[in-house]
């Protein structure tokens, strides 16, 4: 594609050929630059940045009906109501300093103000800044909130940074998707048309379904080709009761999602460009680096050459373990430096931060050089070496020479390939014509042809680029894939188990206005006032209620700093994520610079300061003061020396976000995008140590695997681990050590701490025993090492995992969704657990709302987004009945049939408090109806809203209706007779094996009529939940093979 003319004509005249090659009929307005005062005059703002930026503006032009018609467009001031037509606008922006490019918040905030200013159409904005474009589209703003200034702040989606001279691959796939057709049925010939297919081209969702399809089938097909080491064996199976082909393609999905993991990091970490870009070059990897490589899948007699795996260990492996997780030089502190290791065998053997394969490279110095001219250490655990070769466990085999009878097989054509058509319908469990003839190619290839964005996307801001989210997205489906519960809902249906972004931007939002309502006491302000201004403040809108209050302000930054937060079941990390984003977000309004919040970052460590110094063993006293000195000069440099956001997230991380889950890697990928969100913040400079990147911290006990549903087993009436004195002293202890561990970056520094960590967890339990905890409780919590990323824990403490004593102040999530017939080796445990709403038909969500309440402190608040089955099943009641007694019941949303995921599961969100007083609660709450959008459900929920008493919730079932309703029940109730007293036993609805194969659509039902007329014998039909309203029902059009016992089918 050639952009060029961007750089040879002048703005308009450039304009003119780009949307002429893009078939768009644009009704020109005007060549002549106009200032950008007189085109925004109500949403100018001289004094902000972004503002500044702008050079010359132009009115380019309108689409309309009109302009297809070849006739005139309206003047602009005589659009006075919604109008049927896209304003077209052109700006170019003076240049940053550092050379640095626009960022996206200011492109956005810039195509807002155009937005704001002509809010009866939408509005394109093209961007030119120096040697690249941006295409700003805005959407129609369709309603008022008087607290918002009058408009609501519109989504901004952008394609930008789009280079002149060297167009991306994925900026020139959507460009061209911009050209419109001009005949044929998808001819576009009126705005109407234009403005519903732009919005697709420019819709991030369906770029990520499209990559996520080509990723999917990669994955699949990886699996069928790949061979780690320690793969399972038949005494595995055994002792596991499995089948020895499922193992084995666990253990292949793990560690391809691992080696996934770690490469799309460094996907993302290359747009700071702080990777080579000659590592993902096939022609630079052939002509410059390598002395052999096998990019494409050979067959017969040169098949053997696919094994040698060249790629994979050569450069990604020695990107991973020995670039990323290994200084360039030496310190004082940490001795490691880059380097091959010796030649000889079992010469540094263990040693797993110097690079292996010598006998690859080309010239091994010249790669070394490479790598140090660009990779920075970024520590972090990430590309810890998993291997521990001195008890000869391979698990991520980095080796020259492995032990005997192990392996590790990654092709050079599972990164290089060219698309070929491969059978994957065995692996993937669905036999059609489109898993049979699947399409894939190399990983490179595939990421290549997307453009890529280290920052996440949020509501009212998105680039049509692949962000970090899209790690959860991923990761979410491919984990799903390969459970024994999810994979055969995973595999048919992508998308189905991530919590949309709305979603969790909502459950977010409840949950913290909550919390802050909880806290902001004492003000003179009124609830309903209160809650309106918590709103103001966490909506993207650039206003702060609270502006004039300093105290408040002050108050809300000392809430969110010893708030502590938890996600039960973490996944890959959506919700702690949307956490940190949004409480990022509410220390940029009210603490813009950083004042306040770094002095209190600094206060903690002076606090510790003095109690140094009532030590009495001189040097003791001496050296933990000096640490702390350190660590408020740490504290300095992480504020100084990095953008704002860089300091409010690495102490929110530190001190507010937890994370637990019972699938390591999950865990893994949560770690993985907090770790971006940490980078994307950091100032790049050459010329520093480090190129000026200040090394990730440890999140190991931040982010741990384990079982969240089973607690320890504790003595009587001792509700604490820390009870006597002794165990009180070793705890402090071990909280300054992991304190330690967090910002640990030397490979002897870590070790010496997990020693010293081991060895508190060993004291500890030898004092827990000796005061009345059983053997086998005070082993197991001994031997639980957050450190071993290979292994998850059968039990979850807050305390002894995390040290929280009393309690999370919130609890959020999307718990998993396992059918109660899916959990049956489990169900012995979870009743043994001594769950108060136990019932042996419950699915497993439903205990996350028990243990929930177990985990919050007093007065705290949970938030989950369920199956809403619970609300009206029978095996809900003793739940119901326990959220009715020991809780207040804030808010709850029934979605009814609204699909919040693409799986087919009702689902429901609740927002509670802990509370043991037993008061007269009011619940809001609303059915969600087909008029929702699912972008706007905070203020559905606000217009739509009723109220029911909590007393008035019956265990037998929740009925969520207003007074006059229930009393219409009641009176039903008196004179129907409930289908309990029918002559009928009614045990639940009707369960096909293959809901594919027994239901049938209308057509399908004529047809097969039509051929044998004897089939309306069998065909019935079929009512789901959905089709029931309050007093009727609608016949879906689907009826069901009706096969029931001793009919004779033919």
């Amino acid at each position: 594609m050639d952009l060029q003319y961007f750089n040879n004509k002048a703005f308009v005249d450039a304009l003119n050929i780009f949307f002429k090659n893009l078939n768009i009929p644009v009704n020109k307005q005007t060549d002549a630059p106009i200032s950008a005062q007189d085109l925004l005059v109500e949403t100018y703002k001289s004094n902000i940045e972004s503002f500044q930026l702008i050079d010359d503006v132009y009115f380019y032009g309108m689409v309309d009906d009109a302009a297809f018609k070849g006739e005139k467009s309206i003047l602009l001031h005589d659009v006075k109501e919604d109008y049927e037509g896209i304003l077209i606008f052109g700006v170019t922006l003076k240049q940053r300093a550092n050379n640095l490019l626009p960022t996206r918040s200011q492109l956005a905030e810039i195509a807002r103000a155009f937005n704001r200013e002509y809010f009866y159409t939408p509005v394109i904005v093209v961007f030119k800044y120096g040697e690249h474009l941006a295409f700003a589209n805005t959407e129609r703003l369709k309603y008022k909130q008087e607290w918002r200034e009058g408009e609501k702040t519109g989504k901004v989606t952008l394609l930008r940074d789009i280079n002149i001279y060297e167009t991306h691959s994925g900026h020139e796939r959507i460009i061209l998707e911009l050209k419109i057709a001009t005949d044929g049925i998808n001819k576009v010939d009126s705005f109407a048309k234009l403005y519903k297919y732009w919005q697709e081209v420019f819709s991030v969702n369906i770029l990520n379904k499209k990559f996520f399809e080509e990723l999917s089938n990669w994955y699949f097909w990886a699996i069928k080709q790949v061979i780690f080491p320690t793969a399972p064996t038949l005494a595995d199976a055994h002792s596991k009761n499995a089948k020895l082909e499922d193992l084995l393609q666990e253990h292949k999905a793990t560690n391809v999602i691992r080696m996934l993991t770690r490469l799309l990091f460094v996907w993302f970490i290359k747009e700071k460009k702080l990777i080579p870009e000659e590592l993902f070059d096939l022609e630079s990897l052939q002509k410059n680096i390598l002395k052999e490589i096998s990019p494409f899948k050979e067959k017969g007699i040169f098949k053997q050459t696919n094994i040698d795996s060249i790629y994979y260990k050569a450069i990604l492996q020695n990107l991973f373990f020995a670039s990323l997780n290994c200084p360039i030089k030496p310190d004082s502190i940490d001795t490691r430096e880059r380097g091959f290791r010796g030649d000889g065998y079992g010469q540094n053997r263990g040693i797993d931060y110097l690079m292996r394969y010598k006998q690859y490279f080309k010239n091994p110095d010249a790669f070394l050089a490479l790598i140090n001219s660009k990779v920075p250490f970024l520590n972090g655990g990430l590309f810890e070496c998993l291997d521990d070769k001195f008890n000869n466990v391979y698990i991520d085999g980095f080796s020259d020479q492995m032990t005997k009878g192990e392996q590790l097989i990654v092709p050079d054509y599972l990164f290089f390939g060219i698309e070929e058509k491969e059978d994957l319908s065995d692996i993937i469990g669905i036999s059609n014509k489109q898993t049979k003839e699947s399409a894939v190619k190399g990983l490179i290839k595939i990421l290549k042809s997307y453009k890529f964005t280290i920052t996440e996307n949020t509501p009212i801001e998105e680039d049509i680029a692949l962000d970090p989210e899209l790690l959860g997205k991923v990761f979410e489906n491919l984990l799903a894939s390969f459970n024994p519960e999810t994979k055969t809902t995973a595999r048919k249906q992508t998308g189905s188990f991530y919590t949309p972004r709305e979603i969790v931007n909502y459950m977010v939002d409840e949950s913290l206005i909550a919390y802050l309502k909880n806290e902001i006491t004492n003000y003179n302000i009124s609830d309903e006032k209160l809650d309106e201004q918590f709103h103001q403040l966490l909506s993207y809108d650039n206003i702060n209620p609270f502006k004039e209050n300093n105290n408040i302000q002050k108050k809300i930054i000392k809430s969110l700093d010893k708030c502590a937060i938890l996600d039960p079941a973490c996944g890959s990390g959506a919700f702690p994520m949307g956490i940190l984003q949004k409480m990022v977000h509410v220390l940029h309004k009210i603490d813009p610079k950083n004042i306040e919040w770094k002095q209190r970052q600094i206060d903690k460590v002076k606090k510790q300061i003095e109690s140094a110094e009532e030590i009495e063993d001189n040097q003791f006293r001496e050296k933990s003061i000096a640490d702390s000195q350190a660590q408020i000069k740490d504290i300095e440099d992480a504020f100084e020396n990095n953008e704002l956001d860089y300091g409010r997230k690495l102490f929110l991380i530190e001190n507010c976000i937890y994370g637990v889950d019972i699938q390591t890697i999950a865990t893994q990928i949560s770690k993985l995008r907090f770790f971006i969100s940490l980078i994307v913040d950091q100032k790049i400079e050459y010329t520093k140590e480090n190129f000026g990147i200040r090394p990730l911290p440890n999140l190991e006990t931040k982010f741990v695997a384990a079982n969240t549903l089973i607690g320890i087993e504790k003595p009587d009436k001792q509700l604490s681990l820390f009870e006597s004195q002794e165990v009180k002293l070793l705890e402090t202890e071990l909280k300054k050590i992991r304190h330690k561990l967090f910002s640990a970056k030397s490979k002897d520094t870590k070790l010496k701490y997990r020693k010293k960590d081991e060895e508190l967890r060993n004291a500890i339990a030898i004092e827990l025993e000796r005061i009345g905890w059983t053997t086998n409780t005070a082993d197991k919590l001994a031997k639980w090492d957050p450190y071993n990323q290979n292994d998850s824990a059968t039990f979850f403490d807050m305390e002894w995992m995390f040290n929280i004593k009393d309690g999370f102040d919130i609890v959020i999530g999307n718990p998993p969704y396992i059918r109660q017939e899916e959990i049956k080796e489990y169900k012995p445990l979870l009743q043994k657990a001594q769950y108060k709403i136990y019932n042996s038909t419950s699915d497993l969500y439903t205990y996350f709302y028990e243990r929930a309440y177990l985990l919050l402190g007093s007065n705290k608040f949970a938030c989950f987004i369920t199956s809403n089955k619970w609300i009206r099943a029978k095996y809900g009641e003793k739940l119901r009945n326990f959220l009715r007694i020991n809780t207040k019941l804030m808010s709850l949303i029934d979605f009814g049939g609204y699909q919040v995921f693409e799986a087919t599961v009702d689902t429901n969100i609740l927002l509670l408090q802990r509370s043991d007083l037993q008061i007269k609660y009011k619940m809001n709450f609303i059915n969600v109806e087909n008029d929702f959008i699912s972008e706007n459900l905070e203020n559905y929920f606000k217009t739509k809203k009723q109220t029911i008493n909590q007393n008035e919730l019956e265990d037998s079932g929740w009925t969520l209706a207003d007074n006059k309703v229930l009393c219409i029940k009641k009176k039903i109730e008196q004179i129907g007779v409930p289908l309990k007293k029918w002559d009928n036993s009614i045990y639940r609805g009707i369960t096909t094996g293959f809901n594919e194969a027994f239901i049938i659509n209308n057509s399908t039902k004529e047809r097969l009529c039509k051929e044998d007329q004897k089939s309306i014998q069998i065909l019935k039909p079929i009512l789901r939940g959905r089709d029931i309203n309050k007093y009727s029902y609608n016949l879906s059009g689907y009826w069901i093979i009706y096969s029931y016992t001793g009919i004779k089918i033919e």
